[in-house]
């Protein structure tokens, strides 16, 4: 007797033991979570709780109704792996909420109204191997805010309202096998372009149509037309309107600086067809101008020429 009562009394204790290290009674207010609490679904909030278990690897946050987050709301997650914030309503991102999230390989932020990115939010996410933030209103991006996602395979940037990528944006990303890009409003009259169209002819297989495995580099196209963005180059653009890259724009000498600049912001507000008439008219002209006086043709020639009145400006300004 003496002896059954001592293997029912540690049969207890190792299954109370078990209870309370494996916690299984509880999980956070309005989540459900699996049989050992590995993945936590959570419906109906307007906050992160505080209080999901620390050892969580999935933890799913989509079609809530979280307009923001606290900068340590995921402060204690170390063994996340998975993360959905699908379909909220995040304006913005708080510096440092991901930083704790060191096993972090797949971020879901899609179909929210994000307008900007924090530099270096995503810093931290050394083993991030997926990042989706399609559907927001994204404008523009923050240089290097991908330089440390190292592993990352795939990117999701497609139905946001982009006109540019920073230069190099996309140059640390060695792993990278798919990026959707498409339905932005890709700014082709701008010099910050060419560094997109550039990456795109060199990169075309990495770029798909948005929800599918297509490739589809022609599908990025310029906003307003159906041109596509790779076949924007600095030649067909804007001719020696643009430098080679946006870093040398901004590290030319300031004694040129204002009249470049001047230059290059007045052909980006003309029509590329009509930049090329004008400059093609005036060599035309010049060289017409230089044989008239290499020949030595009378004034009366140019009196003549001024029924055509830029031809006779031209010539009679620039007569020796």
């Amino acid at each position: 007797m003496e002896r059954w009562f001592s293997r029912i009394t540690m049969f207890w204790m190792l299954f109370l033991g078990e209870v309370q290290s494996q916690d299984w009674t509880k999980c956070s207010t309005g989540c459900t979570c699996d049989g050992n609490k590995m993945s936590v679904t959570c419906n109906g909030l307007k906050n992160v709780p505080n209080d999901i278990q620390k050892d969580a690897k999935k933890l799913n946050l989509q079609f809530n109704s979280l307009s923001k987050l606290s900068p340590t709301a995921f402060h204690g997650l170390k063994e996340l792996t998975y993360l959905d914030l699908d379909g909220n309503k995040l304006q913005t991102l708080p510096i440092g909420v991901f930083d704790q999230l060191v096993n972090l390989a797949d971020l879901r932020l899609n179909t929210n109204q994000l307008q900007t990115l924090p530099a270096g939010v995503f810093d931290e996410l050394k083993n991030l191997e997926t990042l989706w933030i399609q559907q927001n209103q994204l404008k523009s991006l923050p240089p290097g805010v991908f330089d440390h996602l190292t592993k990352l395979t795939i990117l999701g940037l497609g139905s946001n309202q982009l006109r540019s990528v920073p230069d190099k944006a996309f140059d640390k990303l060695s792993k990278l096998e798919t990026i959707t890009l498409d339905t932005n409003d890709w700014d082709c009259e701008s010099c910050d372009i060419l560094y997109l169209s550039q990456w795109i002819r060199d990169n075309g297989n990495k770029v798909k149509i948005s929800n599918t495995n297509m490739d589809d580099p022609d599908g990025v196209t310029c906003q307003g037309t159906m041109e596509s963005v790779n076949k924007i180059t600095k030649e067909n653009t804007f001719q020696a309107g643009c430098p080679t890259t946006t870093q040398q724009m901004a590290t030319s000498p300031a004694s040129t600086t204002t009249t470049e600049t001047m230059t290059v912001r007045e052909k980006q507000t003309k029509p590329r067809m009509k930049i090329f008439q004008e400059e093609l008219f005036s060599k035309a002209s010049i060289f017409f101008c230089q044989v008239i006086f290499t020949q030595h043709v009378s004034l009366v020639v140019i009196h003549i020429l001024a029924e055509i009145p830029l031809l006779h400006i031209v010539c009679v300004v620039r007569k020796p």
